[in-house]
C-alpha cells in the first residue's frame, strides 16, 4: 500500500513537472510566433517542424523525410554539402527543408531530393534555422497537435484526470485498510 502510495506521489510530480514544462514551451513559442513574429522559434538552438511536402523524399529509402514526419533542426555556425537543413524562403514566406548542395562563403545552394526539384536556392546564412538532427517518422501531426494551445489543454486535462483517479484510488485504499484494520479490532 505504501508502495501504492509513493508511486502516485511520483507520478504527480512528473505530472506537474510536464505540465509546467508544456505551457512555458508553448508560452514562448505564441509570444515568438505572435509577438516577434518568428514563425520557428527555436529553444537552445533546437527547432521543430511537420514535413508537409514529400520534397525530400527521393524514394531511395535511405534518409528519406516524407509528409507527416516531425524533423528536429539544430542551429550550427556553418553547414556542409550534403547537410539537409531548414530555411526560411523569404519570397515565400514560408519554412522549407533541403539538403546543401553548394556552398559559396556564407551563402547554401539549396535543393530538394525529389527528383522533380530541379530548381535550386541560393539561401544566406541567416536564413538557415539549422540542420535536420532528428527524423521522427509520422509523428508529424501528434507532435504539432501538442504544440498548439489546444495541444496543451488536452495534456492539462490528461494530468488532472490522472491526478483525479490517483487521488480516488488513494482514497479507496485508505477506506479498504481502514476498514480491515477495524475488522480485526
Amino acid at each position: 500500500m505504501k508502495a501504492l502510495k509513493i508511486c502516485a506521489a511520483v507520478l504527480r510530480g512528473v505530472l506537474v513537472a510536464l505540465c509546467v514544462a508544456l505551457c512555458a514551451y508553448n508560452i514562448y513559442v505564441l509570444v515568438q510566433r505572435y509577438a516577434f513574429g518568428n514563425q520557428m522559434p527555436t529553444v537552445f538552438g533546437f527547432a521543430g517542424a511537420e514535413v508537409v511536402t514529400g520534397s525530400m523524399d527521393d524514394d531511395s529509402g535511405d534518409d528519406d523525410i516524407e509528409v507527416g514526419d516531425f524533423v528536429i533542426t539544430r542551429a550550427q555556425d556553418e553547414y556542409a554539402v550534403g547537410d539537409v537543413v531548414t530555411f526560411y524562403h523569404a519570397q515565400d514566406d514560408i519554412y522549407i527543408t533541403h539538403r546543401v548542395v553548394a556552398v559559396n562563403g556564407t551563402t547554401y545552394t539549396i535543393r530538394g531530393d525529389y527528383p522533380a526539384n530541379s530548381a535550386s536556392d541560393i539561401v544566406p546564412l541567416e536564413n538557415i534555422v539549422g540542420k535536420v538532427v532528428l527524423v521522427i517518422g509520422g509523428a508529424g501531426g501528434v507532435l504539432e497537435f501538442f504544440r498548439s494551445p489546444t495541444g496543451l489543454l488536452v495534456v492539462i486535462a490528461a494530468g488532472v484526470l490522472i491526478w483525479l483517479i490517483s487521488d480516488i484510488v488513494s482514497d479507496l485504499i485508505d477506506r479498504r485498510k481502514e476498514k480491515d484494520e477495524e475488522s480485526e479490532d
